[in-house]
């Protein structure tokens, strides 16, 4: 507790956990808070509000309070500060407040001071406070939403494994609860908040709304049901490729917040996330098959997705009776193709055939043209003519030895 180091000692984590958060001792909260947890602090300048983990802890202790003020804050803070310190004091003061509200709410109020420079971290949202009690300060951010007046209803096959599979949404996972279901990229991507263990920490706070939190698990139950099994699967292979990537791992109590009953996934049992989830929904009604993979995944018009699968089936099998018909008549047939490819010559002295007695050109004619193919000599003339040579007999022979043919 007395150092910034890491890993984190259990002890170390009960500690942290009772004083950040009011922990009692039977609660639980998973160990992606704390991969969080490190990130922010390896991630914060050093001071005397944040020299170790104790420091750190009890930072985020006057934020606790419903009733204090940013102001009166700060001036708790300022008495925990050096004399060198003071010098910087509002940009330490906004870093501090930052890292708290990180901590306690999974919120971003500001920008993140690493090593002396300002780092504003892209695409996050960040909810200003300025003024008023932290809870005046959710209350303003987390309001109910229904600037879209819009009918849906949230079918089965409506879940996170489905966003990507039919809908072509990428799912990101996002640590700030701020951005939980933004659309991103064109509505090509959507922010899912899977921190369940810790909403379920605040569930008696006093400073996040129980509606919120509650109806925030719902969404988990909604997007990530507990009973599906290839959701399951889903969920595990994204929790591995995080890992390869060095990325804050996922929360697993996240799979575990139930699963809705038809009643509960009406549009209208969600008012803090109405409007995100209604854009959410459309984006997938919307959504068409752009490849093999996802027109056999799709099956939300049943009628559409056997028609098109019908006809594909069909398509496939002409072709491949095609090709097998072609391949079998080459091979039934090979002498056909090797006569019109090849031209049977008669190699004879027309001078000396000339001078043959008509007995001697009946005999050549017939040892000659028994097999036409195999045995003719070879001249300028084609197996057909010969065929026909053979049907009218030695006259038409003789014409041809004397150049009548």
């Amino acid at each position: 507790m007395d150092s910034r180091t890491f890993p984190l000692s259990e002890g170390t984590k009960r500690v942290l956990l009772t004083t950040m958060l009011g922990l009692q001792s039977k609660e639980f909260v998973d160990d992606s808070y704390f991969a969080y947890y490190q990130r922010l602090v390896e991630g914060s300048r050093a001071n005397s509000l944040k020299s170790c983990h104790r420091e750190i802890a009890n930072l985020v202790v006057p934020f606790r309070q419903p009733a204090a003020t940013r102001r009166e804050i700060e001036e708790l803070l300022r008495l925990r500060l050096s004399n060198s310190e003071l010098e910087d004091v509002e940009g330490i003061f906004d870093d501090a407040v930052n890292l708290a509200v990180r901590l306690l709410l999974m919120m971003r109020t500001g920008n993140i001071v690493t090593s002396g420079s300002l780092i504003t971290l892209s695409r996050e949202t960040k909810v200003d406070w300025k003024e008023g009690t932290i809870v005046e300060f959710v209350k303003r951010h987390f309001v109910h939403q229904n600037a879209i007046d819009e009918r849906v209803k949230f079918e089965r096959i409506f879940n996170a494994r489905n966003l990507e599979r039919i809908g072509g949404v990428e799912v990101r996972w996002t640590c700030n609860l701020a951005d939980h279901l933004r659309m991103l990229d064109d509505d090509q991507a959507v922010e899912i908040f899977h921190y369940a263990s810790f909403l379920r920490l605040h569930e008696k706070s006093p400073i996040l709304p129980p509606a919120l939190i509650d109806e925030t698990l719902r969404t988990l139950a909604l997007l990530l049901p507990e009973h599906d099994h290839e959701v399951e699967k889903w969920f595990c292979t994204h929790q591995t490729k995080l890992q390869k990537r060095g990325k804050l791992p996922l929360d697993a109590t996240a799979r575990e917040c139930g699963q809705l009953k038809v009643e509960e996934r009406q549009i209208d049992n969600f008012e803090y996330w109405h409007d995100r989830l209604v854009i959410l929904k459309q984006v997938f009604d919307e959504a068409e098959p752009n490849s093999v993979r996802q027109w056999w995944c799709d099956r939300r018009k049943r009628v559409q997705w056997y028609t098109f699968w019908v006809a594909a089936i069909v398509l496939a099998l002409t072709i491949v009776f095609g090709l097998v018909q072609c391949v079998e008549a080459v091979q039934r047939r090979p002498g056909r193709y090797r006569e019109s490819n090849n031209l049977v010559r008669i190699c004879l002295d027309t001078s000396q055939i000339a001078q043959h007695r008509p007995a001697e050109q009946k005999i050549y004619w017939q040892t000659s043209h028994d097999g036409i193919q195999d045995r003719a000599l070879h001249t300028g003339v084609p197996i057909a003519q010969l065929r026909n040579f053979k049907r009218n007999g030695p006259k038409t022979f003789e014409g041809l030895t004397n150049g009548a043919i």
